[in-house]
């Protein structure tokens, strides 16, 4: 039998209050983000148990995880109406109830979640925008030569270089977590590219390499959306079909 850690209600209610929901171009989508330090105060002396997969975690870590299971739970019990757990404590992954899609992503301070009943998949992503010497170094592992030059051709203006490639990271983050539960396998970033980037609508068109989607059946294209704020880029990517 499997044993899940649970998440009471009063602390629960304490994330909700501290969450900040984000709205997002889909109204099938409850997202919220919140303060990892500051929902970490009140959860650090509830829950005793650790799972076993992260007996060696350092701090920053836990608290991470911890924050990011909490919200969720709490987000299903407010919005859902669903007290069922998420955390088993034998397996890593967020096991989300029967007739749900989730994600969620952490950066520095902050964690996002996002939860949908309707979503076919979802996938969602928090980038703090990088610094000079990451983005130089990051180019040839990171952008593909045809986003190389949607950058030069100034398809991505008014965006700074570094805006860019943190955002067409965090784009491919989203899609490769939207596609994980059919992918189940890892995808390098230089087989999927940014086809589109319209800057005025804050959204993306990404496709797979051709191998890459005809072995996984995967969608000829995806669309990807962004938002930044606060040094951060958020993305996300929806599948519905």
């Amino acid at each position: 039998m499997k044993k899940f850690m649970k998440v009471s209600a009063a602390l629960a209610s304490i994330c909700m209050k501290q969450a900040n929901i984000i709205y997002l171009s889909a109204d099938d989508v409850v997202c919220y983000r919140i303060n990892i330090s500051t929902l970490s105060k009140n959860f650090q002396y509830e829950l005793q148990e650790v799972p076993y997969y992260l007996y060696n975690a350092k701090l920053k870590r836990l608290h991470e995880f911890f924050a990011g299971r909490i919200l969720a739970e709490a987000i299903l019990k407010q919005h859902f109406n669903c007290s069922i757990p998420i955390t088993s404590m034998q397996l890593k992954w967020p096991q989300w109830p029967q007739g749900f899609k989730g994600c969620i992503s952490h950066s520095n301070q902050w964690v996002v979640v996002a939860i949908s009943s309707q979503a076919k998949y979802l996938g969602i992503d928090l980038e703090h925008i990088v610094n000079m010497n990451f983005a130089k170094e990051s180019i040839p592992l990171i952008l593909t030569q045809f986003e190389q030059m949607l950058w030069w051709m100034g398809k991505a203006r008014p965006l700074n270089f570094y805006a860019y490639i943190t955002l067409i990271f965090s784009l491919k983050e989203s899609l490769y977590k939207a596609v994980y539960p059919v992918v189940q396998n890892y995808i390098d970033f230089l087989e999927v590219t940014v086809v589109k980037v319209d800057v005025g609508s804050r959204m993306a068109i990404l496709k797979f390499d051709q191998d890459i989607q005809e072995r996984y059946s995967l969608n000829a294209e995806y669309e990807g959306f962004w938002r930044f704020c606060d040094g951060y880029v958020f993305t996300w990517v929806l599948i519905n079909c």
